[in-house]
């Protein structure tokens, strides 16, 4: 197994450089709650590979799932405490010149990109021909 020293090496860069926005933003500050971002990716991840027609359409199922995350990030502390609170447009808006949460958003751009190309290689294997 000396071959993946090195895969396993890269991968522990790539999600240091990451954590600080998955600490702020998909966590609690201290630690990353990484059932709850799991099951939100793969949820949202098999519906968009679902969807998806051919492997050239990867980049726009990805934006869509950031998008699509995102949305749900910011509706669903309104669902759970009963919308009693509003929305602040201006509070979302600056957020996004933060750099914790580009690099949220950058993790999950890379979350979506791989969960989606392995769900429709599955999807393709299961459900051969038209």
């Amino acid at each position: 197994m000396e071959f993946m020293e090195p895969v396993i090496g890269y991968f522990n860069q790539g999600l240091d450089f990451f954590m600080p926005g998955l600490l702020a933003h998909a966590g609690d500050g201290a630690a990353v709650n990484w059932m709850a971002l799991g099951i939100q990716l793969g949820v949202i991840a098999l519906v968009l590979a679902l969807l998806m027609r051919e492997i050239g359409g990867i980049i726009i199922f990805t934006v869509v799932g950031v998008i699509i995350h995102v949305i749900v990030d910011v509706v669903m502390p309104m669902v759970r405490g009963g919308g009693g609170e509003g929305f602040d447009i201006n509070a979302f808006i600056s957020q996004f010149t933060q750099t914790d949460y580009l690099l949220y958003l950058g993790a999950l751009a890379i979350g979506y990109f791989v969960g989606i190309i392995i769900l429709s290689i599955l999807k393709g294997l299961i459900f051969r021909g038209d």
